[in-house]
């Protein structure tokens, strides 16, 4: 064992002098790889149907894929309207359901639109049957004639608790749409252009409340969800990651540092993404937050050795190429044994899953690669200033933790394993929620 710790130390030393030696060609070597691979990220798109969390395989996918193909495939846009005042037998709600329904059949992919308003309603006279729509130009009824079809309508099983409630305090429009399935831009245009008609509804009859549903809103949140984590948490998580470097190495060298490989190590599992033609949703973006976490942990590990090492008076150089002996080994088993984790994700049934493991995959793999080469040639062209010797009260802090927990090991073993114990008591309480709908938050419409 020693004689293999001693052939990686050698080997460690080696690459890094050779890393500082050509440091140039490393860094430009580095950016383009980095560079090419992250220009396949192009090809990845964003999940917007629920049936991306099932492969292709699976049966009861399969089962239903058959019954649409015999039958018919059913998406749609729910507009569920409320007055204000209780009752959507008014003229004014009426007039907009009416308005609504009408202007339903331009929203792209439309085939279909029901409502209370177009309810095909039938009556005799004489001989003759009139098939029509139950409520025509309701500006231009009559009370009577209202109550009337109220009347009709709430005695019809196929509107109520349906397009109506029992109460006529709600009802609904539904827009059934026939998508092609070819482009991942036919269910946000279609929610783009619903949205519009609902605000021009609601700025035309401000006494309504108007909410949407349907198969197409459910479809459209996955992708709005992942990219309101795209515009938000990755900005957040890169400014925790600058002040979480900035802290630890209190260097803007060595945050510079950090943030390069970040950078580089994510544009290698975006890229990796785009090669796989990977469809993002919420769950597999999750992988760029982990490869941050990761990729930071592995540089900061290698300057915190430094910076030990130059404050007990070694020289920048010598220090980096003893910092990188020390944490080559630790560094490398634990990207491989992370890889080989999340690789195992690929024997999950849904694929996002599969996404998210093969992304982080590719993501930890090139922050490992970017540590043991790019870092090294950039800390040896920037500035970074020794520490004094009595500048690092963390590292103090530190050891003082360190010696009070072995001198109380006895003690700490045990509230440790009660507190063990007890937390995995708690997995009882953990439930399988396979609902859609509570996979968003509540606002998300």
């Amino acid at each position: 064992m020693s004689t293999m710790r001693k052939g990686l130390d050698a080997f460690a030393v080696g690459l890094t002098q050779f890393m500082i030696r050509w440091r140039y060609l490393v860094i430009l070597s580095c950016l383009a790889i980095a560079g090419g691979i992250g220009s396949f990220a192009s090809n990845m798109t964003l999940g917007t149907n629920y049936r991306i969390f099932f492969s292709k395989v699976n049966p009861e996918l399969v089962t239903f894929e058959a019954f649409q193909a015999t039958f018919t495939k059913f998406d749609n846009i729910l507009f569920v309207l409320k007055p204000d005042s209780g009752d959507v037998f008014d003229k004014d709600t009426l007039a907009a359901v009416e308005k609504l329904t009408d202007a339903g059949w331009r929203i792209p992919f439309s085939s279909r639109v029901d409502s209370i308003t177009n309810f095909q309603s039938t009556r005799a006279e004489g001989d003759d049957l009139i098939v029509e729509d139950l409520i025509k130009n309701s500006a231009e009824l009559s009370r009577q004639d209202i109550e009337a079809r109220r009347r009709i309508a709430l005695d019809e099983p196929l509107l109520v608790d349906q397009l109506v409630t029992k109460d006529a305090s709600v009802t609904a429009v539904n827009v059934v749409l026939q998508l092609p399935g070819v482009d991942p831009g036919e269910v946000p245009s279609a929610v783009k252009e619903a949205r519009a008609l609902r605000d021009r509804i609601l700025s035309e009859h401000p006494g309504l409340k108007i909410r949407m549903s349907g198969v197409s809103m459910m479809n459209n949140a996955f992708s709005e969800s992942a990219t309101t984590d795209m515009t938000t948490l990755m900005p957040l998580m890169f400014l925790v990651v600058l002040l979480t470097a900035l802290i630890s190495l209190r260097s803007i060298s060595g945050a510079f540092v950090c943030l390069s490989i970040i950078a580089l190590s994510i544009a290698v599992a975006v890229g990796a993404g785009g090669l796989m033609a990977v469809a993002l949703t919420a769950i597999s973006l999750g992988a760029l937050i982990v490869v941050m976490t990761l990729a930071v942990a592995d540089a900061i590990h290698i300057l915190i050795s430094m910076r030990a090492a130059m404050r007990d008076g070694m020289e920048k150089v010598p220090a980096l190429i003893e910092a990188m002996r020390l944490n080559f080994l630790a560094v490398s088993i634990t990207s491989l044994t992370t890889i080989v984790g999340f690789l195992a994700l690929n024997f999950s049934d849904s694929p996002p899953f599969w996404h998210l493991g093969n992304i982080t995959a590719a993501g930890v793999g090139g922050a490992w690669f970017f540590s043991i080469t790019l870092l090294p040639a950039l800390v040896s062209l920037l500035p970074y200033k020794a520490p004094g010797k009595n500048a690092d009260r963390g590292e103090r802090a530190m050891v003082a933790l360190a010696n009070f927990v072995i001198r109380q090991r006895r003690s700490m073993l045990a509230i440790m394993t009660v507190l063990a114990l007890g937390l995995t008591a708690m997995a009882v309480r953990l439930e399988t929620n396979d609902a859609f709908v509570e996979y968003f938050h509540p606002v998300l419409e």
